[in-house]
């Protein structure tokens, strides 16, 4: 038998060993050592520099969360404010070294701002607006510019009719004039009403007085406000009598809803001593839809709500819900001939002279 020529065979010979069934030959088994150290360097050279960039991804995340939870004034955010934040403790903020609560603050001082506006209210529109008091003890020199007179004949809708063509009212009072008899007719199914005695002229009203039919001078009585007007029911069949709602509980609608509209009856029962004039139940005055509320509710002629808001200011005013909406109304006193500048809580507002201090100003 030939035999191969052994090329290790000047090198020093181990013991020959039979392996084991459970062992396998060292060289096999170095083989697959090689490789796995192999891979495991191709995933190191792949993971550790994804490691790196994940940290330094959550670093600038970190450093712009940070940044952002700040509200500098002139800035706004987005990003609505979570509940979390809004609800987050001191305690938990120092831990936490944020700033939720003044960036809150911050936001909420930015829209007050925001909604804030300066106004002047000049000293001769005292005598003007949809609140002036014109009695007996405050009359009216009939300022250029107010009220601003249409004709109630030219401008009414069908749902009422006018006794003559020369009444005349405030254009804001024939609108919710119009919006009143229009919902009335709808809900009723009545359509009478007859509108009398609207504005009037000094003259007109000196007449009155000298041949007996007012105990008002010219420039003392409410219908020189263009705002006032009296109602009458016209059943249909020939005759008519005053608004009366007690009377004639089929139209009480009207008196029910009248301060929806911005009215309220100018000489109500009870006012006599006030108002300076006798009671009755169908002169209406427009004021507008906040304060005719206010009156209504609380039982007060103008008089009485005018002098009682005469009691609040902007910073203390007095609040009127009307559904849904809420009005602050205060008082600006104008002293002698200067105007007053200041600063009011809402873009949205009206300021209506008093006709005796100073301006009755509603922010919605």
């Amino acid at each position: 038998m030939s035999t191969k020529p052994n090329p290790n065979k000047h090198a020093p010979q181990e013991p020959h060993k039979k392996p084991s069934s459970d062992q396998k030959p060292r060289v096999k088994g170095g083989s697959h050592a090689k490789r796995r150290k192999i891979r495991f360097d191709r995933i190191a050279v792949v993971v550790i520099p994804m490691l790196l960039i994940i940290i330094l991804i959550g670093a600038l995340c970190l450093h712009s969360c940070n940044k952002s939870g700040k509200l500098n004034i002139g800035e706004s955010s987005t990003e609505p404010t979570p509940v979390a934040t809004a609800t987050t403790t001191t305690a938990q903020s120092a831990a936490e070294g944020t700033t939720d609560a003044a960036a809150i603050t911050t936001e909420s001082s930015t829209n007050a701002s925001a909604n804030a506006k300066q106004i002047t209210l000049p000293a001769k529109g005292v005598n003007k607006g949809d609140l002036i008091v014109i009695n007996n003890d405050h009359s009216y020199d009939f300022p250029t510019g107010d009220p601003k007179l249409k004709s109630v004949y030219e401008e009414r809708n069908s749902s009422y009719s006018v006794s003559d063509m020369e009444v005349q009212l405030d254009e804001e009072t024939i609108t919710q004039l119009n919006a009143m008899m229009a919902a009335f007719e709808e809900e009723t199914g009545f359509s009478g009403m007859q509108v009398f005695s609207g504005y009037r002229t000094k003259e007109d009203q000196d007449s009155r007085y000298d041949s007996g039919n007012t105990g008002f001078r010219g420039g003392y009585s409410d219908y020189h406000s263009g705002r006032s007007f009296n109602l009458k029911i016209n059943f249909g069949d020939g005759t008519s009598d005053y608004y009366n709602a007690e009377k004639y509980p089929d139209y009480a609608w009207i008196s029910e809803h009248a301060a929806e509209y911005g009215f309220i009856i100018r000489y109500p029962d009870g006012k006599d001593s006030i108002t300076g004039e006798d009671s009755r139940s169908y002169t209406f005055r427009y004021v507008g839809v906040p304060h005719a509320v206010y009156m209504t509710e609380h039982k007060l002629c103008l008089e009485e709500y005018v002098e009682k808001v005469h009691g609040y200011s902007a910073d203390d005013p007095l609040e009127i819900t009307v559904g849904e909406m809420t009005y602050s109304v205060f008082y600006v006193s104008i002293g002698g001939t200067n105007d007053v500048d200041m600063t009011i809580p809402s873009k949205n507002y009206t300021a209506s002279g008093d006709n005796i201090s100073g301006y009755i100003v509603t922010c919605q």
